[in-house]
Protein backbone atom coordinates (compact mmCIF):
# COMPACT_ATOMS: atom_id res chain seq x y z
CA UNK A 1 0.00 0.00 0.00
CA UNK A 2 1.33 3.51 -0.85
CA UNK A 3 1.41 5.40 1.99
CA UNK A 4 2.87 8.46 0.21
CA UNK A 5 -0.35 8.79 -1.89
CA UNK A 6 -2.39 12.11 -0.91
CA UNK A 7 -6.12 10.68 -1.45
CA UNK A 8 -5.17 7.36 0.59
CA UNK A 9 -3.31 9.57 3.25
CA UNK A 10 -6.39 12.27 3.93
CA UNK A 11 -8.82 9.15 4.03
CA UNK A 12 -7.29 7.13 6.65
CA UNK A 13 -6.58 10.47 8.46
CA UNK A 14 -10.50 11.16 8.04
CA UNK A 15 -11.35 7.71 9.48
CA UNK A 16 -8.84 7.62 12.12
CA UNK A 17 -9.98 10.48 13.35
CA UNK A 18 -13.62 9.70 13.52
CA UNK A 19 -12.78 6.63 14.98
CA UNK A 20 -13.83 4.01 12.35
CA UNK A 21 -10.32 2.80 11.44
CA UNK A 22 -9.36 -0.66 13.33
CA UNK A 23 -7.89 -3.42 14.15
CA UNK A 24 -4.71 -3.97 12.33
CA UNK A 25 -4.77 -1.02 9.91
CA UNK A 26 -5.36 1.14 13.19
CA UNK A 27 -2.35 0.16 14.32
CA UNK A 28 -0.08 0.65 11.22
CA UNK A 29 -1.86 4.03 10.91
CA UNK A 30 -0.48 4.69 14.50
CA UNK A 31 2.87 3.44 13.90
CA UNK A 32 2.83 6.14 10.69
CA UNK A 33 1.68 9.13 12.91
CA UNK A 34 4.97 8.68 15.26
CA UNK A 35 7.08 9.72 11.98
CA UNK A 36 5.19 12.07 9.83
CA UNK A 37 4.78 14.86 10.80
CA UNK A 38 2.21 15.95 7.88
CA UNK A 39 -0.09 12.89 9.04
CA UNK A 40 -0.34 14.07 12.12
CA UNK A 41 -1.31 17.83 10.98
CA UNK A 42 -3.81 16.17 8.63
CA UNK A 43 -5.32 14.35 11.52
CA UNK A 44 -5.45 16.99 13.51
CA UNK A 45 -7.37 19.04 10.58
CA UNK A 46 -9.79 16.60 9.87
CA UNK A 47 -10.43 16.57 13.91
CA UNK A 48 -11.17 20.27 13.58
CA UNK A 49 -13.82 19.50 10.74
CA UNK A 50 -15.47 16.64 12.88
CA UNK A 51 -15.64 18.52 16.61
CA UNK A 52 -18.34 21.01 15.43
CA UNK A 53 -20.22 18.87 13.17
CA UNK A 54 -20.50 16.66 16.93
CA UNK A 55 -21.29 20.07 18.66
CA UNK A 56 -24.12 20.87 16.62
CA UNK A 57 -25.84 17.40 17.15
CA UNK A 58 -28.54 17.25 19.95
CA UNK A 59 -27.10 14.77 23.12
CA UNK A 60 -28.55 11.61 22.93
CA UNK A 61 -28.67 9.43 26.47
CA UNK A 62 -27.22 5.73 25.77
CA UNK A 63 -29.06 2.27 25.99
CA UNK A 64 -28.62 0.68 29.34
CA UNK A 65 -26.74 -2.36 28.41
CA UNK A 66 -24.54 0.32 26.61
CA UNK A 67 -23.62 0.79 30.48
CA UNK A 68 -23.86 -2.97 30.97
CA UNK A 69 -21.25 -3.78 28.54
CA UNK A 70 -18.88 -0.91 29.79
CA UNK A 71 -19.11 -2.33 33.61
CA UNK A 72 -18.93 -6.09 32.18
CA UNK A 73 -15.15 -4.80 30.27
CA UNK A 74 -13.92 -3.41 33.66
CA UNK A 75 -14.66 -6.30 35.51
CA UNK A 76 -10.83 -8.01 36.44
CA UNK A 77 -10.00 -10.98 38.20
CA UNK A 78 -6.78 -11.96 40.08
CA UNK A 79 -4.43 -8.84 40.48
CA UNK A 80 -6.44 -6.04 41.43
CA UNK A 81 -5.58 -3.07 38.83
CA UNK A 82 -6.62 0.79 39.05
CA UNK A 83 -9.64 1.41 36.97
CA UNK A 84 -7.72 4.44 35.99
CA UNK A 85 -4.58 2.30 35.18
CA UNK A 86 -5.77 0.08 32.99
CA UNK A 87 -5.33 0.38 29.54
CA UNK A 88 -7.89 -2.21 28.40
CA UNK A 89 -10.18 -0.47 29.89
CA UNK A 90 -9.81 2.87 28.14
CA UNK A 91 -9.43 1.29 24.70
CA UNK A 92 -12.78 -0.84 25.55
CA UNK A 93 -14.63 2.38 26.54
CA UNK A 94 -13.31 4.61 23.37
CA UNK A 95 -14.15 2.07 20.92
CA UNK A 96 -17.50 2.19 22.77
CA UNK A 97 -17.41 5.47 22.12
CA UNK A 98 -16.24 6.15 18.77
CA UNK A 99 -18.97 3.12 17.34
CA UNK A 100 -21.49 5.16 19.17
CA UNK A 101 -20.62 8.23 17.54
CA UNK A 102 -20.21 6.92 14.17
CA UNK A 103 -23.59 5.32 14.58
CA UNK A 104 -25.03 8.61 15.55
CA UNK A 105 -23.61 10.00 12.29
CA UNK A 106 -25.11 7.40 10.53
CA UNK A 107 -28.87 7.52 12.54
CA UNK A 108 -28.68 11.44 11.52
CA UNK A 109 -27.25 11.18 8.19
CA UNK A 110 -29.54 8.14 6.61
CA UNK A 111 -33.16 8.98 8.69
CA UNK A 112 -35.76 9.15 5.98
CA UNK A 113 -37.35 12.39 5.73
CA UNK A 114 -40.52 10.89 6.77
CA UNK A 115 -39.97 10.39 9.87
CA UNK A 116 -37.98 13.51 11.08
CA UNK A 117 -37.91 16.96 9.12
CA UNK A 118 -34.60 18.00 7.97
CA UNK A 119 -31.95 19.60 9.65
CA UNK A 120 -29.32 21.93 8.19
CA UNK A 121 -25.98 23.16 9.67
CA UNK A 122 -23.93 25.90 8.97
CA UNK A 123 -20.24 25.63 10.50
CA UNK A 124 -19.39 29.51 10.24
CA UNK A 125 -16.02 29.91 10.22
CA UNK A 126 -13.14 33.15 10.74
CA UNK A 127 -10.90 34.51 7.85
CA UNK A 128 -7.84 31.82 9.02
CA UNK A 129 -10.84 29.28 8.40
CA UNK A 130 -11.25 28.56 12.30
CA UNK A 131 -14.49 27.14 13.14
CA UNK A 132 -15.91 29.88 15.44
CA UNK A 133 -20.17 28.94 15.49
CA UNK A 134 -22.63 26.58 14.36
CA UNK A 135 -25.90 27.40 13.25
CA UNK A 136 -28.33 24.44 13.32
CA UNK A 137 -32.11 24.91 12.29
CA UNK A 138 -34.78 22.06 11.89
CA UNK A 139 -36.90 22.70 8.93
CA UNK A 140 -40.69 23.18 9.95
CA UNK A 141 -39.34 24.30 13.52
CA UNK A 142 -39.47 28.28 13.18
CA UNK A 143 -36.16 28.86 15.22
CA UNK A 144 -32.12 28.51 14.73
CA UNK A 145 -30.18 27.82 17.11
CA UNK A 146 -26.67 29.37 17.21
CA UNK A 147 -23.49 27.68 19.50
CA UNK A 148 -20.47 29.74 19.49
CA UNK A 149 -17.61 27.98 19.89
CA UNK A 150 -14.93 30.71 19.80
CA UNK A 151 -15.77 33.37 21.99
CA UNK A 152 -15.19 36.42 19.90
CA UNK A 153 -13.72 39.54 21.86
CA UNK A 154 -16.48 42.63 21.36
CA UNK A 155 -16.61 45.88 22.13
CA UNK A 156 -19.80 47.29 23.88
CA UNK A 157 -20.94 49.38 21.31
CA UNK A 158 -20.88 46.36 19.09
CA UNK A 159 -23.29 43.38 18.21
CA UNK A 160 -22.81 40.50 15.69
CA UNK A 161 -25.71 39.95 13.18
CA UNK A 162 -26.27 36.64 11.67
CA UNK A 163 -27.44 36.96 7.88
CA UNK A 164 -28.81 34.70 5.22
CA UNK A 165 -26.38 34.99 2.15
CA UNK A 166 -29.10 34.14 -0.79
CA UNK A 167 -27.71 33.25 -4.43
CA UNK A 168 -29.74 36.10 -6.76
CA UNK A 169 -30.90 38.22 -3.51
CA UNK A 170 -29.64 40.93 -0.72
CA UNK A 171 -28.79 39.70 2.87
CA UNK A 172 -31.46 39.42 5.21
CA UNK A 173 -30.71 39.85 8.61
CA UNK A 174 -31.63 36.26 10.97
CA UNK A 175 -30.64 38.51 14.63
CA UNK A 176 -28.33 39.00 16.55
CA UNK A 177 -26.14 36.69 17.85
CA UNK A 178 -23.89 36.68 21.21
CA UNK A 179 -20.17 36.79 21.56
CA UNK A 180 -20.19 33.46 23.03
CA UNK A 181 -22.59 30.91 24.62
CA UNK A 182 -25.66 29.87 22.97
CA UNK A 183 -28.84 31.23 21.60
CA UNK A 184 -32.36 30.69 20.12
CA UNK A 185 -33.24 32.63 17.14
CA UNK A 186 -36.85 33.21 15.96
CA UNK A 187 -36.60 35.11 12.73
CA UNK A 188 -39.84 36.25 10.80
CA UNK A 189 -41.74 33.08 9.25
CA UNK A 190 -41.28 33.60 5.75
CA UNK A 191 -37.10 33.88 6.10
CA UNK A 192 -37.21 30.86 8.55
CA UNK A 193 -39.16 29.16 5.58
CA UNK A 194 -36.80 30.19 3.05
CA UNK A 195 -33.41 28.98 5.01
CA UNK A 196 -33.56 24.71 3.20
CA UNK A 197 -33.24 27.37 -0.79
CA UNK A 198 -30.34 29.57 1.32
CA UNK A 199 -26.60 28.49 0.07
CA UNK A 200 -24.67 29.74 3.00
CA UNK A 201 -24.53 32.20 6.01
CA UNK A 202 -22.64 34.83 7.57
CA UNK A 203 -21.96 37.21 10.30
CA UNK A 204 -21.12 40.67 9.86
CA UNK A 205 -20.33 43.34 12.97
CA UNK A 206 -22.42 45.65 13.46
CA UNK A 207 -23.07 49.09 15.58
CA UNK A 208 -24.59 48.24 18.85
CA UNK A 209 -28.17 46.54 18.20
CA UNK A 210 -27.80 45.77 14.70
CA UNK A 211 -27.56 47.17 11.46
CA UNK A 212 -29.42 50.63 10.87
CA UNK A 213 -30.00 50.02 7.39
CA UNK A 214 -31.37 46.58 7.56
CA UNK A 215 -28.32 45.96 4.97
CA UNK A 216 -24.62 44.29 6.35
CA UNK A 217 -22.30 47.55 7.24
CA UNK A 218 -19.66 46.47 9.15
CA UNK A 219 -17.37 43.99 7.73
CA UNK A 220 -17.78 40.25 7.73
CA UNK A 221 -16.19 37.84 10.60
CA UNK A 222 -17.52 34.85 10.02
CA UNK A 223 -19.32 32.36 7.11
CA UNK A 224 -20.16 29.47 6.03
CA UNK A 225 -22.49 27.09 3.83
CA UNK A 226 -25.62 25.94 4.89
CA UNK A 227 -26.30 22.16 4.56
CA UNK A 228 -28.65 19.53 4.74
CA UNK A 229 -27.60 16.88 7.20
Amino acid sequence: MNYRNPQLRDRLASEYALGTLHGRARKRFERLLRDDADLRRNVIQWQERLTPMAQAVAPVNPRKRVWRNIEKRIQTSGTRTSLFESLNFWRGLAMVASSFAFGLLLFFGMMPEQEAAPTYVAILADTKNQPAMTVRYVQGKGELEVRVIQAADLAGDRSLELWTLPKNAAPQSLGLIPASGTIKLIPPAQRAGSLPDIPALAVSLEPKGGSPTGAPTGPVLYSGALLKI
